[in-house]
């Protein structure tokens, strides 16, 4: 459930348990400190008492002193006896005054220990004694001084006898203390062994929780960062969490995924660019052959072509004049010899012809010309040839296309494809070319279900003298020449086939309109990854 907390939600848990364990800890601490403090004050409270009892009994003590002088004497008090007694009954009265202020005030401040009660009786005790000692003094001198004299001794043997209670009281007090003081001890250090042990284990939980929520997912974060900063692509950074932090995790994947597909295109564009740049310095050289060396090839070649035929009609001559049986089959070798001298010349002039037509290029005035008529032209004068006649040629014209064209390229073009098609299959194999128009382009397709080609092959099918031909009667230019043809016209060409005995489908793509650029030679690929034009 936590796990799909936001970030902000998890940290205030955090802090709120953080500040729950902070008030335990401080409540504790403070209420001990506090209750020391009582304990403290209630004690120099205790010990203030103490002064006030010993006051109180001293001036008994001096009152008995002057009682007993007086006693001795037997005679009524003067005014000066009066007045010496009441000085002493007024301290005697002031102390105790004092002792049941102080008993008032600690009670006021609660710093009690003990019940005060008992004490505050003896102290009223203490004063009605010393008024009816206040009182027998008077009456001293007005009858039997002797029985006041009685009166005032006992009143102050009661004052002496409770004065002398109050310190056993506040002792008893302070022995009561111990046992109230180690109950609240025992309980406090109780609970501040709950409170401890309470606080450690939420901090613990807290540790836990931060590193769970916070610490671990950024540590993955990091680290996945760094491996794809060093990079592996490939790594997928994984949170256990649904929150902020996966939610940056999953951007940075996608990020790393867009990244990795954009390298993968960039790296695909400089093996293309490569290619491009190696196919055109081949094509240049091959221009460059075609240009400087095929008229001076083509010369020698007519002249061997022309010895040969001549020689082949002299030696017919001569074997209408010669009736010997003995020469007949040296001169059949010699037949043979010339008419294949004859036939390889004229190959290599074709070759050389091919070359020509290779090196032309050029602007050449394009128009909108229709397509169907192109390819059926082309299919009517293929499928009468004697060596392909035993195989299938069909053609599936699905929309009239029309596009911007020179015609004799283009059926030129047409007429690559298809004599490779049909050379690439077997007897009673099946050709299909379509056709099919929309407003942007047109599509021209030659499929096939014949010796299909390798990644390797798909890769060289447009290299300049390429050929797979058994015979070696190719000169590997065809489709280098239909290459340069469609790239003029500023279309493509897709090779495609799914491997050996597989089948090969080549797709043209033609502008239907001026605006696609001539002369711009460059290769994509299609969706299985082949090469394309």
């Amino acid at each position: 459930m936590f796990s799909r907390w936001s970030i902000r939600y998890k940290l205030t848990l955090c802090l709120a348990m953080l500040i729950a364990i902070v008030g335990a800890l401080s409540f504790s601490s403070f209420q001990g400190v506090y209750s020391y403090r009582r304990l403290a004050r209630s004690i120099s409270t205790r010990a203030k008492e103490l002064p006030l009892a010993e006051a109180i009994n001293q001036n008994s003590d001096d009152l008995q002193t002057l009682l007993n002088t007086y006693r001795n004497d037997d005679a009524p008090l003067t005014k000066i006896a009066i007045s010496r007694f009441s000085d002493h009954l007024d301290l005697i009265e002031s102390s105790a005054l004092q002792y049941n202020l102080q008993l008032s005030t600690s009670q006021q401040e609660g710093e009690i220990i003990g019940n005060i009660h008992q004490e505050q009786e003896l102290i009223r005790a203490i004063n009605q004694q010393v008024q009816l000692m206040r009182q027998q003094i008077h009456r001293s001198n007005q009858g039997n001084a002797l029985e006041s004299y009685d009166v005032v001794g006992g009143a102050l043997g009661q004052v002496k006898l409770r004065t002398a209670q109050l310190p056993r009281i506040l002792q008893n007090r302070m022995d009561s203390l111990v046992d109230e003081v180690r109950l609240q001890y025992r309980t406090w250090i109780v609970i501040t062994w709950l409170t401890s042990i309470t606080a450690a284990i939420l901090l613990i939980q807290v540790f836990r929780m931060v590193h769970a929520w916070i610490v671990r997912p950024f540590g993955k974060l990091i680290t996945g960062s760094r491996r794809v900063a060093n990079g592996d692509l490939e790594y997928e950074i994984v949170t256990d969490t649904v929150d902020e932090v996966s939610e940056l995790a999953l951007a940075m994947n996608n990020m790393t995924r867009n990244f990795k597909l954009i390298r993968d295109d960039l790296d695909r564009q400089v093996k293309i660019r490569t290619q491009e740049a190696i196919r055109s310095e081949q094509l240049a050289s091959v221009g460059f052959l075609a240009a400087g060396v095929s008229h001076e090839i083509n010369n020698p070649l007519a002249t061997i072509a022309m010895c040969a035929e001549s020689l082949e009609t002299r030696v017919t001559e001569l074997i209408a004049q010669t009736t010997s049986p003995q020469n007949d089959e040296q001169i059949n070798i010699i037949q043979k010899y010339l008419k294949q001298i004859q036939q390889e010349a004229f190959r290599c002039k074709g070759i050389t012809e091919q070359l020509l037509d290779f090196s032309r290029g050029g602007d050449i005035q394009r128009q909108s010309t229709e397509l169907s008529p192109i390819i059926q032209d082309t299919v009517d004068m293929i499928q009468h040839l004697g060596k392909y006649k035993q195989k299938q040629l069909a053609v599936d014209i699905k929309s009239p296309a029309t596009a911007m064209v020179h015609s004799h390229e283009i059926k030129q073009v047409v007429l690559n494809l298809v004599t490779n098609a049909l050379d690439s299959i077997s007897r009673h194999g099946h050709v299909l070319i379509t056709l099919d128009g929309n407003n942007s382009s047109a599509t021209i397709t030659v499929s096939d279900d014949g010796c299909g080609m390798t990644e390797e092959v798909l890769e060289q099918v447009f290299e300049p003298f390429f050929t797979r031909q058994q015979n070696k009667q190719g000169t590997g230019l065809g489709l280098s020449i239909t290459y340069r043809i469609i790239s003029e016209h500023g279309g493509t060409i897709t090779a495609a086939s799914l491997g050996n005995d597989q089948g090969s489908v080549f797709t043209v793509k033609l502008p239907v309109t001026t605006q696609a650029l001539t002369n711009k030679r460059g290769y994509e690929h299609d969706e299985r990854g082949h090469q394309v034009a």
